[in-house]
């Protein structure tokens, strides 16, 4: 019976720290990664604001403020940096939010899209480096175990362009059992099915 206990104890312990240990989950599709977000989640398309607009957006439960260090750039169709190979930080100010995608490129001084090397580095410890080679190979969607407090989108260094995101949706991951999770229960029950077998 005390082997059965231990075992027991085992398995939830797995369980449990499983997530904990998770990075967030990348996704390359924008209808893909909408499927493992909740209802209620909130897209920016940044159309029609320019430069005199606020770096800050809210809707429903989310909010956050976009930031750069000489300043945020507005095309009227996209959110961007103001100076060439600036990092484009969001910070998310309210809402638990454990899913983000948007379309994230780099730009000229003429708004062109510009097929460069961009870093995406998440506060949950996801680090992603990708070269988008059109605007519709952009997207990534991103959904985490644990909540992400920021985003930093950092461009090519030495280079004139300009980091920038669109579409960018922020919102939480639906709850569906990990498949880590499903695995290690089914093992325990299996070894606890086991061990009252072999006791009688």
């Amino acid at each position: 019976m005390q082997f059965v206990l231990r075992l027991f104890s085992a398995v939830v312990l797995a369980v449990f720290s499983a997530g904990s240990f998770a990075q967030s989950t990348v996704y390359t599709s924008s209808s893909t990664f909408l499927t493992v977000v909740s209802p209620g989640y909130y897209t920016e398309t940044f159309n029609g604001l320019s430069s005199a607009s606020s770096g800050s957006f809210s809707f429903g439960g989310f909010s956050y403020v976009a930031s750069a260090p000489s300043d945020i750039f507005f095309s009227g169709e996209f959110l961007g940096t103001s100076q060439i190979a600036e990092s484009l930080t969001v910070t998310f100010t309210s809402g638990n939010v454990t899913a983000l995608g948007a379309n994230f490129f780099s730009t000229d001084i003429s708004d062109a899209f510009q097929s460069h090397s961009l870093t995406l580095s998440l506060s949950d410890g996801t680090v992603r480096t990708f070269t988008p080679i059109s605007q519709a190979d952009s997207f990534r969607g991103f959904a985490s175990a644990v909540a992400i407090n920021s985003l930093v989108i950092s461009g090519t260094a030495g280079t004139s362009l300009y980091a920038g995101l669109d579409n960018l949706t922020v919102g939480a991951v639906s709850p569906v059992p990990e498949p880590t999770t499903l695995a290690l229960l089914s093992a325990g029950l299996m070894g606890l099915r086991y061990v009252r077998r072999r006791n009688a």
